[in-house]
C-alpha cells in the first residue's frame, strides 16, 4: 500500500472506529431510557455489536499500521465522538429515528472504505460483515418507523 493510501486508509478506518464508538454509547444510552422497553433486545445486540466491531477494525488497522509513525487507533478518533448523543430525546419514535439515520451514515462511511480501499481478503470479508449485521440494524429500525407510521395512520 503507498503512503497515499496508508494515511488515507488510518483516517478512514480512524474514523469507522469512531463511528462504532458513537453507536456503543448511542445504544446504550438508548437502553437506558424507560420508554424502549420492547426494543431492548435489539438495543443490547447493538451495543454488542459495537463492541465486537472495534475491536476488529483495531485488528484490520493494527495488521498495516507503521509502529513508528502512526498513534493508537483510540488517539486518533476521539475528538470525533461526541459527548451529545441522544440529548433530550426520550420517546422510543424519535430514539429509533435516531439510531436508524446513525446506521445509515455509518453504512455510508463502511460502503466507502470498502469500496475504494484495497484491503486483504480477510479485512473485507470482516468489514463485508459489519456491513451486513449494520444494515440489519437498520432495517429493524426502519420496520419500527413503518409500524410507527401505521399506529398513526
Amino acid at each position: 500500500m503507498e503512503n497515499v493510501q496508508k494515511s488515507d486508509f488510518v483516517l478512514r478506518i480512524s474514523a469507522l472506529w469512531g463511528d462504532q464508538k458513537r453507536r456503543e454509547n448511542l445504544y446504550l444510552e438508548a437502553l437506558k431510557k424507560d420508554s424502549m422497553g420492547p426494543l431492548r433486545r435489539i438495543l443490547t445486540q447493538g451495543h454488542f455489536s459495537a463492541v465486537l466491531f472495534q475491536k476488529e477494525i483495531r485488528w484490520i488497522y493494527d495488521y498495516v499500521k507503521c509502529l513508528l509513525t502512526d498513534k493508537e487507533l483510540g488517539e486518533l478518533s476521539s475528538e470525533n465522538i461526541s459527548n451529545v448523543l441522544m440529548g433530550d430525546l426520550e420517546n422510543k419514535e424519535q430514539i429509533t429515528t435516531y439510531l436508524k439515520k446513525n446506521e445509515g451514515l455509518v453504512l455510508q462511511s463502511y460502503r466507502s472504505l470498502v469500496s475504494d480501499m484495497e484491503l486483504e481478503s480477510e479485512a473485507r470479508r470482516v468489514l463485508g460483515e459489519h456491513v451486513d449485521r449494520i444494515s440489519e440494524f437498520h432495517e429493524i429500525l426502519s420496520k419500527q418507523d413503518v409500524l410507527k407510521q401505521h399506529v398513526v395512520a
